[in-house]
């Protein structure tokens, strides 16, 4: 398994439509990768606690845990989330951090 976390940050004024663009456009890609036994399991989650706040933006956390490796290239290589990534990065007010590797220890299913 691997695990891979992006925060973003986006602005206070495009939080509704970012969070509907990501509906529209990420989820697909998620329910596409866990059809094929690909994605174990996923989530955006909007941050109250970040060690890192930037200024006008609220933050998500989006978690992926992919089945293996093959999993992070075939959502990086997806011609939606390739679409999705351009118009993501417009509403965002600060770089994205990303985070990935071997899930080492996982509780759940």
């Amino acid at each position: 398994m691997e695990t891979v976390t992006v925060v973003l940050s986006v602005g206070k004024d495009r939080v509704e439509e970012f969070e509907a663009g990501f509906r529209k456009h990420e989820l697909p890609v998620w329910q596409d990768l866990q059809a094929r036994g690909l994605l174990a399991d996923a989530s955006l989650n909007r941050l109250d606690i970040s060690s890192n706040p930037v200024k006008g933006a609220v933050q998500y956390l989006v978690v992926a845990v992919f089945t293996s490796d093959e999993g992070h290239h075939a959502h990086d290589d997806h011609p939606g989330f390739q679409a999705w990534n351009k118009i993501a990065d417009t509403y965002q007010v600060s770089g994205a951090l990303a985070f990935g590797g071997e899930t080492v220890l996982r509780l759940g299913d």
